[in-house]
């Protein structure tokens, strides 16, 4: 690998947390309100219009806070939202 891109990978896992996660640091303050409603049992659907922006949207927001947390389930999301504060059980 080059310098750069291993300094990227190295950062990268020096930003995860005891369990392997990235902190919420690494999501946009839009990616974090998502989060939340999709962690608290909203639906993309419902997410949409509450926000002003399209079903497709919150589909790629949600396909890229699950890439940035490296997780690959909804159930997993909310864990790691609960986890950091986003939401309570």
């Amino acid at each position: 690998m080059c310098n750069e891109l291993t300094g990227v990978v190295l950062g990268r896992f020096a930003e995860q947390d005891a369990d392997g996660c990235p902190p919420v640091s690494v999501l946009s303050p839009r990616e974090r309100q998502i989060l939340g409603l999709l962690a608290s049992g909203k639906r993309a659907a419902e997410i949409a219009p509450a926000l002003g922006i399209s079903i497709a949207t919150v589909e790629v927001h949600r396909r890229n806070i699950k890439g940035k947390l490296g997780v690959r389930t909804t159930a997993e999301l909310t864990r790691y939202a609960i986890r950091e504060g986003l939401i309570t059980a």
